[in-house]
């Protein structure tokens, strides 16, 4: 095989960092086949049938309306001691034994833990653990967002115009009531009547008792 010598221009950063990725010093000569199988690499990329995700021909566990791919990890706890099960094919094992996820929860205890709030799902490629119920809440509003995209603009349509500001602010100011004259009960208007009764009697009499008395002044009439 002809080999032919090109200088080649690297970045200091870049060479550094394959040295460092493969185990060798920057400029050892251990560093050039390193090289050419990257250049290889680059140039034949992995074939189709090695680029195909994983998941399209592995298996995996219908729990109702949430699926498990193969390879997914679960894990469940009682009294503070965790155990772990995994979905090999089309089953989820723990300790060798086929399981449900409520009996992988229900492992220990008194068999009455819903496995959506005991569980705890990881799936292939992540490092998080998520709660099987937040898992399943997730997928649905999912779901509901992916089959009602065109709900908010319908809701918009139907929805009725806002009340400009000014408008709501007179809405809202208190209208104008006429006074209520005070009605005077019936045992209030009677005194009262019975009390004008009585001064015009009173006055009738005073000017009687004044007309006799300037009769008996002598020299009247």
């Amino acid at each position: 095989m002809a080999v032919y010598y090109k200088q080649v221009r690297l970045p200091s950063d870049v060479l550094e960092a394959l040295g460092d990725h493969s185990g060798h010093w920057w400029s050892a000569p251990e560093l050039e086949p390193v090289i050419v199988e990257a250049i290889r690499a680059f140039i034949k990329p992995a074939s189709a049938t090695r680029q195909r995700p994983a998941d399209m021909d592995a298996g995996g566990y219908q729990w109702k309306q949430l699926f498990l791919p193969e390879g997914t990890r679960l894990r469940a706890s009682f009294g503070g001691i965790p155990s772990f099960a995994v979905v090999e094919g089309d089953d989820i094992v723990c300790d060798g034994r086929t399981v449900s996820p409520s009996g992988f929860a229900n492992q220990q205890g008194c068999g009455n833990r819903n496995a959506w709030k005991a569980v705890w799902l990881r799936f292939p490629g992540s490092e998080q653990w998520l709660l099987a119920d937040v898992r399943r809440a997730r997928q649905n509003a999912a779901i509901s967002r992916l089959f009602n995209g065109d709900a908010p603009t319908a809701d918009r349509a139907t929805a009725p115009h806002p009340v400009p500001a000014s408008r709501a602010k007179r809405a809202a100011k208190p209208q104008f009531k006429p006074k209520k004259q005070a009605v005077r009960p019936p045992d209030m208007a009677a005194r009262v009547q019975n009390e004008g009764k009585q001064r015009e009697h009173g006055a009738g009499r005073s000017a009687r008792r004044k007309r006799r008395a300037q009769k008996r002044v002598p020299g009247n009439p």
